[in-house]
């Protein structure tokens, strides 16, 4: 038996790759369309717990301005829901678009980390949509310059079909904010 024992801090390999998450999302908050040129390479559960958070509190943040429970509690749940389930339809959406388009396959979780990080100023714009609604459609123009700068960047796209796509995709975005926007001021007139 020995008389010594391991004094060394132990290393958990979870709270470094959170520390590691941290310091690259305050990096891309100062510097976006320099770390959408080059994405970080995560695993699925990292790249899905990132998106979870991120999601969560940019929902619970939109139910504090104002003030609503109701709100909050969708935050917490409902928007990490909405958040996965829009990047990974929008990142099949580029997926298949390279196979059919492109003639060539790329990586789903580098399209899935690139639509991430490109939609994080539209999860910060957010935050004050209900205050000024189309504040939403800034935030979703910066997300759309962001995808743009990471397709061409990430995936050797022409820059001309990459802000054909994305000005497409703004398009569609667009029309559907319009619809919710006139479906909310009649259901308003309603009741």
């Amino acid at each position: 038996m020995s008389d010594y024992r391991d004094v060394t801090p132990q290393q958990h390999p979870q709270f470094e790759t959170a520390k590691e998450v941290f310091r690259y999302i305050i990096n891309y908050l100062r510097h976006p369309v320099e770390k959408i040129k080059a994405l970080p390479d995560w695993s699925w559960t990292v790249l899905l717990i990132t998106l979870i958070v991120i999601s969560m509190a940019s929902g619970v943040l939109t139910g504090l301005v104002p003030p609503n429970f109701f709100r909050i509690m969708g935050g917490i749940v409902i928007s990490p829901i909405v958040g996965v389930v829009t990047t990974f339809i929008g990142a099949l959406f580029i997926y298949y678009y390279f196979q059919v388009y492109e003639k060539r396959t790329c990586s789903l979780r580098k399209i899935f980390t690139l639509i991430l990080f490109a939609n994080i100023p539209f999860f910060v714009f957010q935050i004050a949509s209900e205050l000024v609604p189309p504040i939403t459609l800034v935030g979703f123009a910066f997300t759309a310059l962001l995808l743009a700068v990471g397709l061409t960047d990430n995936f050797q796209m022409e820059k001309r079909r990459s802000i054909r796509l994305v000005t497409i995709l703004f398009a569609i975005v667009f029309i559907l904010w319009l619809w919710n926007r006139i479906d909310i001021s009649r259901l308003e007139r309603l009741g």
